[in-house]
């Protein structure tokens, strides 16, 4: 089970960057906004993270004490999957969101002993309760760019993503997931739907909230093909140096909770 886990995690790694087309995003044809980074470095950078997925895990499973200590105890665990990312990107940042948000989940479904979904949700708001307010709110001179977003204009960011039980997630993205259709077509669907509905740091990092605006207003706009449509607002993105980085991450959580969600069901059943 350990094993399968991990797999699904790093394999929903590779599902988000081998993606395409995206917009902004890199994919196997194209950077999209990046000129520092290529589909290889993405490659790379799941399969360095690997031991330390499986370290997050481990730490839930054996960890004795209560949620909160949890969250500080795995801590170490994301400064060392860190070092190993940026030693084969060249110092590339490719997965620093989605291993903070994979080390949560990861050591959240060990501590609950590979628990369901809404379990799982509860168990990752009780390991990250007070987060924005010791990490952002708590700093009354803020310097970091999360913490200035959060002074400026109350945006929480990643952290309030997890605090708040992964809601971009579980209300927008995972209900598209859990619909027949082609599994190419959900996970595009998902996408855009995350792009329209979350508020983006990376976006507001490269274009403000006029970026951030006119990427939610082309995620969220009509289509009648949606690889023409993605292949359009990749052209937009690039043009307005937008990458929605932080979408891209809450992607590869929604496709690995739906994969993780659809093997206990089974082994459970």
């Amino acid at each position: 089970m350990q094993k399968r886990i991990v797999d699904l995690a790093i394999q929903a790694l590779l599902d988000e960057a081998s993606l395409e087309p995206k917009p902004g995003l890199v994919d196997p044809l194209d950077a999209g906004s990046h000129t520092d980074m290529n589909y290889d470095d993405f490659v790379a950078s799941a399969y360095a993270l690997k031991q330390s997925f499986e370290n997050y895990l481990l730490q839930g499973l054996s960890f004795n004490g209560n949620q909160k200590e949890l969250f500080n105890s795995i801590r170490s665990i994301g400064m060392d999957a860190e070092h190993d990312m940026y030693q084969v990107t060249n110092n590339v940042n490719t997965h620093k969101g989605a291993n903070f948000l994979f080390g949560i989940i990861l050591s959240a479904i060990g501590y609950g002993n590979y628990p369901k979904l809404d379990t799982l949700i509860t168990i990752i708001q009780e390991m990250t309760e007070g987060l924005v307010y010791e990490e952002l709110e708590k700093n009354e001179k803020p310097k970091t760019y999360g913490e200035i977003l959060y002074h400026e204009h109350g945006i929480k960011g990643i952290r309030g993503e997890v605090e708040e039980g992964l809601p971009t997630v579980m209300n927008h993205s995972l209900p598209i997931m859990m619909q027949d259709k082609p599994t190419d077509l959900k996970v595009k669907e998902a996408l855009l739907k995350l792009i329209e509905q979350n508020v983006d740091t990376n976006m507001l990092k490269r274009g403000g909230i006029e970026g951030l605006e006119l990427g939610q207003e082309l995620a969220s706009s009509k289509y009648l093909d949606i690889n023409d449509h993605l292949s359009k607002m990749n052209r937009v993105f690039k043009k307005h140096n937008l990458s929605p980085g932080g979408s891209a991450d809450l992607l590869a959580v929604t496709i690995f909770l739906y994969n993780y969600d659809r093997m206990i069901s089974t082994d459970k059943a």
